[in-house]
This record gives structure tokens, sequence and C-alpha cells, in this order.
């Protein structure tokens, strides 16, 4: 944002509720923002954004029908919103438009959509907030920047666990446990790869500060695995694969 290399289309994945509505009006007002560091929060179009009021950041939601929430967004209404994208903003340099629960469009509203991410008008931004992302099209998917929402947390706790049986299987000193733990784990991408040898390594510290029991390593398996995770580390940089990180764990986690 501060290098103003802004797309066109974001979607931010996760649960709905505060914290992904809030994180939509901060991308939102990141976007308009005329300050140096946005969001600075503090020029008019900040203000206007983060008060609710700013005319040019739109919401498309479900509409109500019989005082009930429609089952969908309808291709009428992502019509109406890629037509008003063409219009020039009102006060800001850009538009954006807020589509809640995104994954809640039918087919036709995002074929609608597609086309406008495919060849959108230069002034407007689209964010799309979805709990389901697999619940939108590929074509959809692939033309917005994913933003997590939420889900950092619950992915770290799971990583703490990985990271946990690791040092398990590695304190049984059980090279056949040590193997089948991690063929299990070569389907991790990358990203979860990198973040399981991190967790590793701040259990390993947590270990040798006293600030957790060892599970059965001593001080010279700990700094093995804490140095075996470097080197997991500079791999990954290297563009080694997920699987041979396993692979070369499974030989290597025992001295």
């Amino acid at each position: 944002m501060a290098e103003r290399r802004l797309s066109h289309a974001y979607m931010l994945a996760g649960p709905e509720g505060p914290e992904r509505e809030n994180a939509a009006v901060r991308l939102a007002a990141a976007l308009l923002c005329a300050g140096p560091e946005p969001p600075c929060g503090q020029c008019r179009d900040c203000r206007k954004v983060l008060a609710g009021i700013h005319p040019d950041v739109i919401w498309v939601r479900r509409e109500a029908k019989d005082s009930e929430l429609r089952r969908e967004i309808l291709v009428g209404q992502i019509r109406r919103m890629t037509a008003d994208a063409v219009l020039a903003p009102n006060e800001a340099a850009r538009k954006v438009y807020i589509v809640d629960q995104a994954d809640r469009m039918n087919q036709q509203a995002q074929n609608a959509l597609l086309k406008a991410l495919e060849d959108p008008p230069g002034h407007a931004c689209f964010i799309l907030c979805a709990a389901a992302a697999d619940g939108l099209l590929p074509t959809v998917r692939s033309r917005c920047v994913r933003v997590d929402v939420g889900a950092r947390e619950q992915k770290d706790a799971g990583m703490s666990d990985l990271a946990k049986g690791y040092l398990e299987a590695a304190a049984s000193a059980d090279r056949a446990q040590i193997v089948l733990y991690c063929m299990n784990r070569t389907r991790l991408s990358r990203e979860d790869t990198e973040a399981f040898a991190e967790q590793v390594k701040d259990a390993v510290r947590d270990v040798l500060c006293g600030r957790a029991q060892d599970p059965g390593l001593g001080r010279e398996g700990l700094f093995h695995l804490a140095a075996l995770m470097d080197k997991t580390e500079d791999y990954l940089r290297h563009n080694v694969q997920p699987k041979q990180i396993f692979g070369l764990l499974a030989a290597e986690t025992l001295r």
C-alpha cells in the first residue's frame, strides 16, 4: 500500500463477523487514502471511510424479500454495481465496491462480476468478502489478491500441534515413527512448511529457556533439531519442495 502497488480486486477470505468487516473497511480506507502511509486514518477520505459515510465506498449485500434476506446475491445486483463502476468517483481518486458474503453470489452474478474483473474501469476496486473461498468460481478467485482474515491464530495453533507431534516423534527415537510422521506431511504447502519449521524452533527455544518441559530430547537433541530447522528454512528459500524437506527430516531427525 505504501508503495501504491494496488490491485483492482481483493478477496478477504475468513469467517463472517466484525473482524472481516473491519478488515474490509480498513482496506477500503487504504485504497482511497491520500496520506503517505495508507490507511493514515487522518485524511478526509480515511475519516469518511472509517465513519461509514464515504460516497465512493459502496457495499453490496444480499437484498431483503418479504422481510427476509434472499439466499443469494443476484445477477441484477452485480450488473447495477458494474454499471455504476464506470461512472467517475464522487470525491476520491477511485471507487471501492465491497461485496459482502461474495460466496453467496449465484453463478450468473459471478459471471457478470468476472467481466468487470477482466476489464476493470481504471478508477474502480472490488473487495470480495467470503467465508468459503471455494464458493467462488476459480476464474473469479484467480483475478483477486487473496487476504486471509481471522485465520492466523487457528493456523498457528495447527502448526504448533504439528510441531509438538514432531518433537514427540523425535523424542521416541523410533525411526519408523519419524518416517511415518514425515510421510504424512509431504503434502503441506511451502508456506505451511515454513510455519511448521518456525513453530519447531519456537518450541525448542521454550524448552531451552525453561518455559516448557523437555519431551526427552536433551540439550544436544534440541540443538540438533534447531539446526535442522535452520537447514529446512534455507532449503525452502532455495525452492526445495516440501516433499523433499520432509524426506530430509525423515533421514536426519535422528542424529
